[in-house]
């Protein structure tokens, strides 16, 4: 049972950084921050999750919802 739930965790994990991929703007690191306040990371560390895919959640989900705005932002 473990192992369903560590592939099905690893699955939406991968989902959210193909969403991520696509759809996060250029500037992005100080807009995560906005989003985590009082626990702001440098932004060498957030584009090092985002390119290198560490497991920080976190920032994971602060990038995620970076790139929901900026999805919604564009119309589409």
């Amino acid at each position: 049972m473990s192992k369903f739930e560590t592939t099905q965790n690893h699955k939406m994990i991968n989902e959210k950084y193909d969403f991520i991929e696509q759809w996060l703007p250029v500037h992005y690191t100080s807009s995560v921050n906005m989003i985590l306040k009082g626990d702001m990371r440098p932004p060498e560390y957030v584009r090092q999750v985002k390119n290198k895919k560490i497991y920080d959640e976190k920032i994971i989900d602060a990038l995620y919802k970076v790139a929901l705005f900026n999805k919604l932002q564009m119309g589409t």
